[in-house]
């Protein structure tokens, strides 16, 4: 048997009666004052509709019992409570930040498409670079050129240019953000106040009605956008 990880918590609850992907009863095992639910499995669950429709209801149940969840990745399992001791103690400062980060949020999900983000230069997925270039472009004479640079990259990844007239309305109820530009579909991933979560989706859809901005609102959902440490 292993241990199928489906989501830290803090402070870890005193009863859990919930089913897995498997419909293995699930358990709350605590390192270090974190509570790891976990359910025993013969092998890892794999990827199917089913299972990780499964996945999707043990962790929204999870986070509805608990006030800080961190949703592990799918199908994440340990050999035993030995290693999954030395994986939380060894991120124990990282996930602790974290689980103070989401205590009582929950995320907010807003899709548009790149056409309508305004983001004319939206960037390739990927470059190539000559080996001769990029030995400058690290080099240590440039080092805070490169840096700069990669400050530069991040902003750029992150802006959406449509979008920022909204921003100034939703800016008290937003606590952290994650930008994905993947396949000319634009995520923008908000940690809100739980109970904050459908004032802050009329604030955005109201705003992109006046702004004739076409996008979806979705959630509340358990932060799986900001549970980047595990």
């Amino acid at each position: 048997m292993i241990l199928c990880v489906y989501a830290l918590v803090s402070p870890p609850p005193a009863h859990l009666n919930l089913p897995g992907v498997g419909g293995e009863r699930l358990k709350v095992i605590t390192i270090d004052r974190i509570g790891a639910i976990v359910g025993e499995l013969r092998r890892a669950p794999a990827p199917s509709v089913r299972n990780l429709r499964r996945y999707a209801a043990a962790v929204e149940a999870i986070a509805a019992k608990t006030s800080a969840t961190l949703p592990a990745r799918y199908a994440t399992t340990v050999a035993d409570t030995d290693e999954l001791t030395v994986v939380i103690r060894s991120r124990r400062a990282a996930l602790r930040h974290r689980l103070t980060t989401v205590r009582g949020r929950a995320q907010m999900t807003v899709r548009l498409l790149e056409s309508e983000s305004g983001d004319a230069a939206f960037p390739s997925q990927s470059t190539v670079t000559s080996r001769t270039r990029l030995r400058l472009g690290y080099g240590a004479t440039q080092g805070t050129q490169y840096l700069r640079q990669k400050v530069a990259d991040a902003a750029a990844a992150r802006a959406v240019p449509a979008f920022d007239r909204i921003r100034p309305a939703i800016r008290t109820y937003v606590k952290d953000e994650r930008v994905e530009k993947r396949g000319g579909v634009v995520t923008i991933n908000h940690l809100v106040p739980r109970g904050a979560a459908e004032r802050y989706r009329d604030i955005v859809e109201r705003a992109a009605d006046e702004q004739a901005l076409r996008l979806v609102v979705t959630g509340p959902w358990p932060p799986y956008a900001f549970a980047d440490t595990w």
